[in-house]
């Protein structure tokens, strides 16, 4: 049988991708919807999606009897049946179904799951063994992947409570860093927790965020992703830093300015890295060392719940790039913990695709009743 499954992957801000691919797995044509595009409503948005997708198709020179399954990945939590409960950076498509739309729009059966979901889906189809999959951008998720395919424990129909996310779908936002173990690890830098949390309550009085409690609104913990992801990595360098600006000088004014952005830090930060400079190695080993105390936290909460022994971790997201950096760090802290757990760039990084749009292929041809 001939045919073409539909990949959507919705980003949490910077727009919205669809791609084409045959039933032998391949990728065709992939176009990007801006998130200009969206307008501000949930008509909006789908007359600019499904005007994307038949721009996909006519690319592609297929037709829509040529369709037989779509698959969508997406940035939030979903509800069992498929529609958002938090559609992050898209409030406008809460209690909305994207597969209802679709399906009924392009006459297909359509399946979505959580981004970090079908990206741990990507990795095993590659892989084809447990696995736990982290993707680092400006939060940190995750999911844990069984041997034949599942996704364990994701976090559908959530309850709005912290203790009911299970901590390997939901890393970032329901594992918790004792302030008093951060303190420690910034001593042993050379660092300041104190003024590291002085910097996060600058941040949340001018964007009137909460970075400064735990899950369940701890005040002994934060959040991990405050430390673990683009912004933290960026927190951190900052707060290791403060005036002290010895690396200036191998920085030119773009890259400075850069540094001024939790956007655009990273990369400067493992330029920084990589020409041996304080400044940054320190950051990357305060960087690894809570990443070992967060993946311990996960890790022994799992093995509760039938989790493996040394499964490997797969790293994706642009921030997982620094790896080489942060990674030596937190695995030495692993061993120290007795975890054999290794942690790895993303396969499907390595070979030049999008993690999102593999899973969201792999959600489509499961839609459509085929093996993965």
């Amino acid at each position: 049988m001939h045919g073409y499954y539909l990949a959507v992957d919705i980003g949490a801000g910077g727009g919205t991708r669809v791609a084409l691919t045959g039933r032998d797995g391949r990728f065709g044509v992939t176009r990007e919807l801006p998130r200009g595009s969206y307008g501000e409503s949930a008509p909006s948005f789908f007359e600019a999606l499904n005007g994307e997708i038949e721009e996909t198709l006519r690319t592609g020179g297929v037709t829509r009897a040529d369709l037989v399954a779509i698959g969508v990945a997406a940035a939030g939590i979903l509800a069992g049946d498929g529609t958002y409960q938090l559609a992050a950076n898209l409030p406008f498509l809460n209690g909305h179904s994207v597969c209802d739309v679709l399906s009924r729009e392009f006459g297909v059966p359509a399946a979505i799951d959580n981004d970090a979901n079908a990206g741990g889906l990507a990795e095993w189809s590659a892989m084809r063994v447990e696995l736990l999959y982290w993707v680092f951008g400006g939060g940190w998720g995750g999911a844990w992947i069984s041997k034949d395919g599942t996704v364990m424990h994701p976090s559908h129909d959530w309850d709005g409570r912290d203790e009911s996310l299970h901590p390997t779908n939901e890393p970032g936002y329901s594992i918790p860093l004792a302030k008093a173990t951060l303190s420690e690890l910034f001593f042993e830098v050379g660092g300041d927790y104190r003024r590291f949390a002085y910097l996060l309550e600058r941040e949340e009085n001018a964007k009137g965020t909460t970075l400064l409690l735990g899950p369940s609104g701890d005040r002994k913990t934060i959040r991990a992703e405050v430390v673990l992801s683009g912004p933290g990595r960026f927190r951190l360098f900052h707060a290791l830093n403060g005036n002290e600006r010895s690396y200036a000088v191998h920085l030119d004014e773009s890259d400075l300015s850069a540094l001024r952005d939790g956007r655009s830090a990273g990369a400067v930060i493992s330029r920084l890295s990589s020409a041996r400079h304080p400044a940054a190695i320190n950051t990357d080993r305060l960087y690894g060392k809570a990443l070992a105390h967060a993946a311990r936290y996960m890790i022994e909460r799992a093995r509760a719940d039938g989790l493996g022994d040394a499964v490997p971790i797969c790293l994706g997201g642009r921030p997982s790039y620094a790896l080489p950096y942060f990674g030596p760090s937190t695995q030495r802290f692993l061993g120290r913990f007795g975890l054999m757990n290794y942690m790895r760039p993303s396969v499907i990084d390595e070979r030049g695709l999008n993690a999102n749009l593999v899973g969201a292929a792999i959600l489509a041809e499961r839609a459509a009743g085929g093996s993965p």
